[in-house]
């Protein structure tokens, strides 16, 4: 069904894969995000979780300076202070996290005081999927988010992951944005655009493979 040169192709893709941390003002096409869900629609899912609830998957896209976005820089703001909160408590009493979790401090402390970095996003996506008694959501939005990813990238465009988007499930004024009960489905989200800057550097995966 696929050649050789289909699976180079791929594996360039695989390989451009980054992730994006400043975006120009040029706004994708609806074209092009179209593509992009598409891709995600795509992703597989917890088919009994899921079955009774039509859709039980979301897109939802915002572009630049609509005036949600600030909404949602307040709210993820609000959403990782009170995650801080509760990681300095956890370690009180975990020796892991003391050692383990300064990054992670940084990393919250800084979208505490300023927010998720959407009010000036060229394209938000935030996906919603059906939680169901599986909870099985996070391992479905991922699958999404990787299919989306790889699809921006093989369309010239570059994506930054929100994962204090994950943490929005029980906010009520968060669901509210997208008129979605509280508590019932899990989230993620990304901005699409194109890098800002001079070159393209993918991080490289330390791993190792063990033959068993």
């Amino acid at each position: 069904m696929f050649t050789k040169d289909d699976n180079k192709v791929f594996d360039e893709i695989i390989k451009a894969r980054w992730t994006c941390r400043s975006f120009t003002d040029e706004v994708p096409t609806k074209e092009e995000i179209e593509a992009i869900i598409e891709a995600g629609k795509a992703a597989p899912y917890a088919s009994i979780a899921s079955k009774d609830v039509v859709p039980f998957r979301h897109f939802f896209v915002m572009f630049k300076d609509d005036p949600r976005l600030e909404t949602i820089r307040r709210l993820t703001a609000e959403q990782s202070a009170a995650d801080l909160e509760w990681l300095l408590k956890e370690e009180e009493k975990d020796a892991f996290l003391r050692e383990n979790a300064r990054g992670l401090e940084t990393l919250w402390g800084h979208v505490a005081e300023s927010g998720a970095p959407v009010t000036k996003a060229p394209c938000l996506i935030v996906m919603a999927e059906w939680r169901g008694a599986r909870r099985a959501e996070r391992q479905s939005l991922a699958h999404m988010l990787e299919n989306m990813w790889l699809k921006a990238t093989a369309l010239n465009l570059d994506v930054m992951i929100l994962s204090i988007i994950e943490s929005m499930v029980d906010n009520k004024e968060f669901c509210d944005l997208f008129g979605l009960p509280v508590g019932m489905y899990g989230f993620h989200a990304c901005i699409i655009g194109h890098h800002k800057g001079e070159g393209k550097v993918a991080k490289p995966c330390t791993a190792e493979i063990h033959w068993l």
